[in-house]
């Protein structure tokens, strides 16, 4: 029979410590000795319940057994030589590993390849027609009203106009070499001329500056009043501030049934043909006089 545990008292809760000196008012009186009741009493050998008895040899089951040799398996086989491919070559000291060689991808399909190739080739979308068919018809319009513009904008002088083919009875070139002074045409602004070199249609415009020049009879030459330009009959320059000589229209010479007998190419004095029946001026091609300085 186990024996009874004498019980003790309940120890008493351990004073606070007195605060210090003034602050909670006047310290406390320390307890007298034993106050706190008496000292707790040691426990006999075999207080605490007996001993938890060990576990015997074998309690925890019976050991594991052994595998017998060859138990887990057959053992594997190992590779025969070569059976991993080649050895690879071994890289000689200080040389840079060879690149591995990137897969090649199949070549594009060409036409000879697939039937696809040539639809999707010749297929033209909805947007790509409609794009085609604003720039033509933008050029259309571009080139129609350029052309129309152009037609409208190049002057065209009818026949007997002043920038046109003015015609001239020869009677009047033969009057003009007979009374030894030039004719003036007033409507192809140009003086009909004979000279002893030939036939000659000189521009009325002086060369200086632009200003109607007349004939002077008196000192058989032409004379500009304005700056006092002279020229001989031939348009030939004489004196005065004009830069060059006075400039030329080109001409032609036909017979009485309109065939061509001879024509001045870059307005030079040409003789006049005794069967000549007019000539043709062109005012609207007329050549420099040669400069004199």
């Amino acid at each position: 029979m186990a024996e009874e545990t004498p019980t003790t008292p309940d120890p008493k809760p351990i004073p606070r410590a007195a605060p210090p000196p003034g602050a909670g008012g006047p310290p406390k009186a320390a307890a007298p000795p034993g106050a706190g009741g008496p000292p707790k009493a040691a426990l006999p050998p075999g207080a605490g319940g007996p001993p938890k008895a060990a576990t015997p040899p074998g309690a925890g089951g019976p050991p594991k057994a052994a595998l017998p040799p060859g138990a887990g398996g057959p053992p594997k086989a190992a590779a025969p030589p070569g059976a991993g491919g080649p050895p690879r070559a071994a890289v000689p000291p200080g040389s840079a590993a060879p690149a591995a060689v990137k897969p090649t991808s199949p070549p594009a399909a060409t036409k000879g390849d697939s039937a696809s190739y040539a639809t999707e080739l010749s297929v033209v979308t909805r947007r790509e027609f409609l794009n085609y068919v604003w720039a033509g018809s933008m050029a259309l319009l571009l080139a129609g009203t350029g052309g129309i513009s152009f037609y409208f904008a190049l002057p065209r002088p009818r026949l007997g106009e002043f920038g046109g083919v003015i015609p001239v009875s020869a009677d009047e070139f033969r009057k003009s070499a007979t009374d030894a002074a030039p004719i003036a045409n007033n409507v192809g602004k140009f003086w009909i001329s004979n000279t002893e070199k030939g036939i000659v249609a000189l521009y009325k415009v002086c060369t200086h500056l632009g200003c109607i020049y007349p004939w002077s009879a008196s000192a058989n030459r032409f004379q500009c009043p304005c700056h006092g330009s002279q020229f001989h009959m031939d348009g030939t320059y004489i004196a005065g501030p004009a830069p060059r000589n006075l400039d030329r229209f080109m001409f032609e010479i036909f017979d009485a049934s309109g065939a061509s007998l001879s024509k001045s190419e870059n307005g030079d004095p040409i003789p006049l043909p005794d069967n000549a029946a007019s000539v043709k001026v062109d005012t609207g091609k007329k050549t420099q006089g040669k400069g004199h300085f």
